[in-house]
């Protein structure tokens, strides 16, 4: 149809008048061209054969249509029938599942009523199932038999959910597992078995293994070893233990005489942890902090100057000792000498102006003999003190820390309890030999200073004897 119009269209103003604007008739062109003149029939058959075309399309499009809608209703069909089956095996595995989980219902109920007073038997079996688990953890004879626990976690496992009935064969290796860590802890053993040094290196070395207590070794050195029961290793101790406890494992450990003592810790290893953590000497003096070395240093110094003194005293008494023997001949090297020689130089003064010069220069001696004493007196009465002054110093840090910190952790207050008690310690500590060595020094100098007064008063009453003499003669 649109053809058949657009052809009119092209043939209409070929042949027709075309009417002006004005309203006049144009009249057509006097001179026809015969080739733009197009014939009735051609238009004709050109949209005859335009139709046949168009038809011919419209009728392969419309068979494409046709054959696609067939695919789609065959695949609906598809779709429909694997959803009817698929519902049918739904229903089918509804009906199976609700079956079986009667059927599963009665078995359950039928164990159960087959079990009985089983139940109270299996709550034992775990509970000492579970028990082993405990002990086989934390004890070193694991090193030989490992990953015993995990069969006694799936047992104890069982029994609780009482899924199954334990078989003899069971019970018998849960007998038997009781009975080789019986006789495994009542046995003294040789092993190799890879041990961590602090750093966490890892090497293999030789050891021994005391019952369930301890584990010991040479290799390279005397001592105790750790099993640790977290991560199932043995360890070396970060800090080793005592002297004492080493020098008993390198005792036992050289001795083949058959027959050993060793020092051996019950609780596999935490009293040989609890006493190497305790400080030394010289980690107790850094917890006394700085008011603790000075402690320290008045100490040391009481002790050398008593020394010094002592030895001062003992050759001063020597040499008095020695001058009382020869009192003709004075000596200026002595206390005694210097006395006799003032006595020499004053033979014809009165007794009561000798008695003043021999008292003058026993004062002198006096205060020779017990020049440093008072020092050592001085250091007994301030150490204490000083000791008061760390333990504030101390109790100061420990109330800091708990208003940081608060009272949960212990640790944060240990430093300044630490160090309250240790400088209380060290001012003890120093008063009480600075008291003692004080009281040494002071009788030693007061003997000899007797010893000095003595001979002033004999010095002197021998020049009163002389003087009343003297007095006789002249009066007869």
């Amino acid at each position: 149809m649109a053809l058949l119009m657009a052809a009119c269209c092209v043939w209409c103003p070929v042949g027709v008048s075309a009417q002006s604007a004005d309203g006049q008739a144009a009249t057509a062109p006097s001179r026809t061209d015969e080739s733009a003149v197009v014939k009735p029939a051609a238009v004709l058959d050109r949209v005859r054969d335009d139709r046949k075309a168009w038809t011919a399309r419209l009728q392969r499009r419309e068979a494409r249509f046709q054959t696609k809608l067939d695919e789609s209703k065959q695949r609906l069909a598809e779709a429909e029938a694997l959803l009817a089956r698929r519902e049918a095996e739904g229903r089918r595995l509804e009906n199976a599942f609700e079956s079986n989980r009667i059927e599963l219902d009665d078995k359950v109920q039928l164990l159960k009523d087959k079990i009985g007073a089983l139940k109270e038997l299996f709550g034992v079996f775990q509970q000492n199932a579970s028990d082993l688990i405990g002990t086989f953890t934390v004890s070193p004879t694991s090193i030989q038999y490992p990953d015993r626990d995990l069969w006694l976690e799936g047992f104890a496992n069982r029994m609780r959910d009482a899924s199954e009935v334990s078989s003899a064969d069971d019970i018998k290796v849960l007998w038997f597992e009781m009975q080789r860590e019986i006789t495994a802890t009542s046995r003294i053993e040789q092993l190799r078995a890879p041990v961590a040094d602090p750093d966490g290196k890892t090497s293999q070395r030789d050891l021994v293994r005391v019952g369930g207590f301890n584990l010991i070794t040479n290799d390279p050195d005397p001592m105790y070893l750790l099993w640790r029961a977290g991560p199932q290793r043995i360890e070396e101790m970060v800090r080793p233990a005592e002297a004492p406890a080493r020098a008993s494992v390198d005792s036992y450990l050289s001795n083949d005489s058959g027959l050993a003592t060793l020092a051996v810790d019950p609780t596999g290893g935490i009293l040989l942890e609890l006493l190497a953590e305790k400080p030394d000497t010289e980690e107790r003096i850094e917890q006394g902090g700085l008011v603790g070395k000075m402690i320290l240093a008045l100490g040391a110094l009481a002790l050398v100057i008593a020394v010094l003194k002592l030895i001062d005293i003992l050759i001063i008494g020597g040499r008095v000792h020695l001058q009382q023997r020869s009192p003709q001949q004075p000596s200026a090297g002595n206390p005694l000498g210097r006395i006799l020689g003032v006595a020499q130089r004053n033979q014809h003064v009165d007794s009561e102006t000798l008695a003043l010069r021999l008292h003058e220069q026993l004062g002198r001696e006096s205060t020779r003999v017990n020049f440093a004493t008072v020092f050592l007196a001085l250091i007994a009465a301030v150490a204490p003190l000083m000791g008061l002054l760390g333990t504030v110093v101390g109790m100061i840090n420990t109330f800091q820390a708990i208003t940081l910190y608060g009272t949960g952790d212990p640790q944060t207050m240990a430093g300044g309890i630490s160090q309250a008690l240790i400088t209380t310690v060290l001012g003890l500590i120093v008063a009480v030999p600075a008291v003692l060595l004080h009281g040494l020094v002071a009788a030693r100098g007061k003997a000899v200073v007797e010893v000095l007064k003595q001979q002033c008063v004999l010095l002197t009453g021998d020049q009163t004897e002389r003087e009343h003499r003297q007095q006789e003669g002249a009066g007869t």
